[in-house]
């Protein structure tokens, strides 16, 4: 597994270098966020979120490949994985050649898990997708876990810088773009309690059924 995940990464990362790497960046009005709110509690796994790519601008842009990091500095939160299953639709969905030639869009070096991913992406074709204006779309649903006995209360995942987070489009041009940081909160398992008026209901019920055992005994 681990050298499937080398190789995807050095496959995808040196696709990313001809693509972008070496070339003045182009202005685009681009944002890469975090799903929020981002919520788990303590001794979970399976827990996820979304990274986002918005189109603040007025025309639409050329995304033709991405690389993105996120970190944390909770050893209590650990990434285990990420995907294309994101809820917004996935920016290269039926073109995305992480999935078409079965490499991991997870290419963080191991050890994996840890406080940091890493992960990438580009347009199997070519032409990359165009993201029109006001659009988000999903370039990564990431999987994590948080231990047993954690810290409660929110705790700061950022972006990594260029060149680890980086966009290109299909002229290979170099892309700007504004990452903003998100939280993750770590929040105790909530038991539901029933309305007051259902919790009347409940007493009411009790009572009755009281009240008719005692007169079939009678």
């Amino acid at each position: 597994m681990n050298h499937r995940m080398s190789h995807s990464r050095a496959v995808v990362l040196a696709a990313l270098a001809v693509f972008a790497l070496f070339v003045p960046p182009a202005r685009a009005d681009i944002v890469l966020s975090l799903q929020s709110p981002i919520t788990a509690s303590p001794n979970t796994t399976g827990d996820a979120f979304d990274v986002l790519l918005t189109n603040t601008g007025a025309s639409a842009v050329n995304i033709a490949a991405f690389s993105f990091g996120i970190t944390t500095s909770d050893t209590d939160i650990t990434f285990t994985d990420a995907n294309t299953s994101t809820s917004d639709p996935y920016i290269f969905f039926g073109d995305s050649f992480v999935v078409i030639n079965g490499f991991d869009l997870a290419t963080t070096p191991p050890p994996l898990p840890g406080q940091t991913l890493e992960a990438s992406d580009l347009s199997n074709s070519g032409a990359g997708t165009n993201v029109g204006p006001g659009s988000t779309l999903g370039i990564g649903h990431v999987l994590f876990s948080v231990a047993n006995g954690a810290a409660l209360g929110p705790e700061a995942v950022t972006f990594e810088a260029y060149p680890t987070t980086s966009l290109a489009d299909s002229s290979g041009d170099n892309l700007t773009f504004t990452a903003n940081a998100g939280t993750a909160d770590v929040a105790s398992a909530v038991t539901a309690v029933p309305e007051p008026a259902t919790a009347g209901l409940l007493v009411g019920a009790l009572m009755g059924c009281a009240t008719l055992v005692r007169r079939r005994r009678a």
